[in-house]
């Protein structure tokens, strides 16, 4: 997925990428410029004088102060993720300027368009191993990572946008109520799963997990509810009715709340806007997207009660 076009490895102020180079100990002998993701910045695939690969993004707060703020929070949290989580490790954060840029170890593996039953798997083995883990004490809680989770009560106050919202909403609403304290707990939250965020290596049956800067305490199925989410919203090879029935199936071995959690993420796609047009877009989509499987959730809500 790329939202904003970004920007070639090689444009970057020359004083940021001999920074990189010094701050890794070594001359940067080839690069690959990578695409995709939200960011307008550089993302790169760097190779070193010594041998090594590394991966490096980077970005000017006078282009997106934002995405400046991600990359310094996302460098703070790498260092306290322990060695055991599926992530990339950092290898040093620079900055020059407006400029700050981040090198971490290069992930090995593939990131797919749409996901596969092994992606999924992979997938969820890591988001299981990172969960395994105790937040750090300096994350906070996942609460303050969710945004617009009220969307389905807005939209009520607003009005239903078509028939589906107006036969819906008001159970969707009612299945996030209280969310502040259902998705609470102290396991580690990765918080932002998406097939764009992972690396699938399906020859060694592993997956990493990248772009960390959401990271949170919270409750140890959340992750997997959110992957859930990503493979109906992202897009299954086999299909939307494949996609459905995946997420489902992965959602039935999750208690309840995972389900809630789901309703709540696809309030907040319908709710949210954005300055950038296609990311807006993007959010819609992915909301239409979950419908059939938001049916089937409030469908099995209503047999419960």
């Amino acid at each position: 997925m790329a939202f904003t076009p970004r920007t070639a490895w090689a444009g970057t102020p020359e004083p940021v990428r001999r920074a990189v180079a010094d701050a890794l100990g070594a001359a940067i002998v080839g690069h690959t410029d990578l695409h995709g993701g939200m960011s307008p910045g550089p993302a790169a695939h760097l190779r070193l004088a010594d041998g090594r690969q590394v991966f490096v993004k980077a970005v000017s707060a006078e282009v997106r102060e934002h995405s400046h703020r991600m990359i310094a929070r996302e460098s703070t949290i790498l260092d306290v993720l322990p060695v055991t989580v599926p992530a990339p490790r950092r290898l040093a954060t620079v900055e020059h300027g407006p400029w700050i840029a981040m090198a971490t170890t290069w992930a090995t593996g593939h990131t797919g368009e749409l996901w596969t039953d092994t992606s999924i798997a992979l997938a969820a083995q890591a988001c299981r191993t990172a969960s395994g883990h105790a937040a750090p004490v300096s994350l906070p809680p996942v609460a303050d990572r969710l945004f617009d989770f009220d969307g389905w009560a807005r939209l009520l106050d607003i009005g239903p946008g078509d028939e589906w919202e107006a036969a819906h909403a008001e159970q969707a609403a009612g299945m996030v109520a209280g969310w502040q304290a259902w998705t609470a707990g102290g396991a580690l939250v990765h918080r932002d799963i998406r097939l764009d965020n992972t690396a699938v290596d399906a020859e060694a049956g592993t997956a990493v997990l990248l772009d960390w800067a959401y990271a949170a305490a919270g409750a140890p199925w959340i992750d997997l509810a959110q992957l859930a989410a990503d493979v109906v919203a992202t897009g299954h090879v086999l299909g939307p009715v494949a996609a459905t029935g995946r997420a489902y199936r992965l959602l039935r071995t999750l208690p309840p709340e995972a389900s809630r959690f789901v309703a709540g993420l696809a309030g907040m796609w319908r709710i949210r806007t954005s300055p950038i047009p296609h990311i807006t877009a993007w959010r819609r989509a992915r909301e239409a997207a979950l419908r059939p499987l938001l049916t089937r959730l409030i469908a099995d809500l209503r047999q419960v009660a």
